[in-house]
Order: structure tokens, then C-alpha cells, then sequence
């Protein structure tokens, strides 16, 4: 399952083909580094606040399921059930 490759669209109209692992690592990290991009914007911490602590359980909750995406995949071959 890990020859398994995406197109990446880019802002600039390009794409870019890459593993589903590789890109499942980037929208892993890119989603963790919101924690600290809020943390920073609040200037606390988000365990100081009990509604803060629940976004960030959400957040890593989110960032791990993300990175284990790849292994979940199933790919099947569509041509196998359709006629003619």
C-alpha cells in the first residue's frame, strides 16, 4: 500500500504527485502547528483553559488520525465489476 501516490494541487495551478504517506505526514504536521500558532495568538496555553485543552485534544485527535490515514486505505480496481 505505500507505492500508493496523489496529485497535490499547489496554488499556482501545478500538482505535484507524492505518497499518500508523505502527504498524510504534511497535513499531520501543518495541523499540529496550529497549537502553536494558537497558543501564541492567545499568549497561554491551551491546557490553562478547559475549553482550550478540549480544542487541542481535538486538534491531536485529528493529527493522529491523519497520520495513520495511510494505512487505512483500501484501493480496489473499479474495472473488475463494470460491463461493457
Amino acid at each position: 500500500m505505500s507505492n500508493i501516490k496523489i496529485k497535490v494541487p499547489y496554488p499556482n495551478n501545478d500538482c505535484e504527485v507524492e505518497s499518500v504517506y508523505s502527504y498524510c505526514s504534511k497535513l499531520s504536521k501543518r495541523n499540529n502547528s496550529i497549537l502553536y500558532l494558537l497558543e501564541s495568538y492567545l499568549n497561554r496555553k491551551l491546557l490553562d483553559d478547559s475549553q482550550l485543552a478540549e480544542i487541542r485534544d481535538i486538534i491531536l485527535t485529528v493529527s493522529a488520525d491523519i497520520s495513520k490515514l495511510h494505512t487505512l486505505l483500501v484501493v480496489e480496481n473499479g474495472d473488475e465489476d463494470e460491463g461493457l
